[in-house]
């Protein structure tokens, strides 16, 4: 990602211009998600963009956020992790494959 955006003048959005295109970004997936499974169809004249190309979007807005932070995002993720595991390892019925 570094590659690519400092390939740029401008370089990385700030912290709120990049908050404000996730929360775009996110809200275009809602509206993909709510297409797909909930009950407000497209209109013929909408643009057919995947769930796929949307989360495809979020993740490179949330790189770019991470990386104007200086975070860096497998560690952040890799915390993200530990914690859910300790937090919530008995909060659901275990598969009984994962038993093993």
């Amino acid at each position: 990602m570094d590659a690519y955006i400092s390939q740029f003048k401008e370089g990385y959005f700030s912290p709120l211009s990049l908050m404000a295109r996730l929360t775009e970004e996110t809200g275009e997936l809602a509206r993909e998600v709510n297409h797909y499974y909930g009950e407000k169809p497209k209109k013929a004249t909408e643009k057919s963009k995947s769930m796929e190309e949307e989360l495809g979007d979020i993740i490179f807005v949330l790189t770019c956020f991470a990386n104007s932070l200086n975070i860096n995002l497998s560690e952040a993720f890799q915390i993200a992790m530990e914690k859910i595991e300790t937090r919530d390892k008995d909060r659901w019925t275990r598969n009984d494959s994962s038993l093993e």
